[in-house]
């Protein structure tokens, strides 16, 4: 018998490949950084994909408010993971950029994750390895002018 999958099957096997993908997102940043929550992380990540960046800027970036992330900030400066500096272009803007140690969590975190889906990907045979691989880069094509709330932007 052939089973066809209808759309709420295939969001249910999409929703388990998310599950398991942010499992590996949290284990791998818990794992090299303990001390950090993932905000705190993904705030980190920002400034550092986007440096020099403005507080209001992150926000936008990680859909928090400010105040949230200058929380988030402070702690990852006095952690020593990120400096501040006056923007020279506009002396109410803060610019934020990751210090060397901050610089080196994201990247340990990133190989951390690119060896567990290595991993995961090596147990596939040659065929199916490509057409996911193919698949996850239309989807992030796609997921780049979706919102988180479905809109397309």
């Amino acid at each position: 018998m052939t089973q066809t999958c209808t759309a709420e099957s295939e969001a249910g096997i999409a929703l388990a490949a998310l599950r398991a993908m942010v499992d590996i997102a949290d284990s791998t940043v818990e794992k090299i950084i303990g001390q950090l929550t993932m905000t705190q992380f993904r705030a980190l990540r920002v400034i550092a994909d986007r440096t020099p960046v403005t507080m209001s800027r992150v926000a936008q970036a990680l859909g928090l408010n400010p105040s949230s992330v200058t929380r988030a900030c402070d702690k990852l400066t006095a952690q020593g993971l990120v400096q501040r500096a006056q923007n020279p272009l506009n002396k109410r803007e803060t610019l934020l950029a990751p210090t060397a140690k901050g610089r080196q969590i994201v990247e340990r975190v990133d190989q951390d994750r690119r060896a567990v889906l290595s991993a995961i990907l090596g147990r596939l045979d040659t065929a199916d390895r490509a057409a996911l691989v193919t698949a996850f880069a239309r989807f992030t094509a796609i997921a780049e002018t979706v919102s988180p709330l479905g809109v397309e932007s």
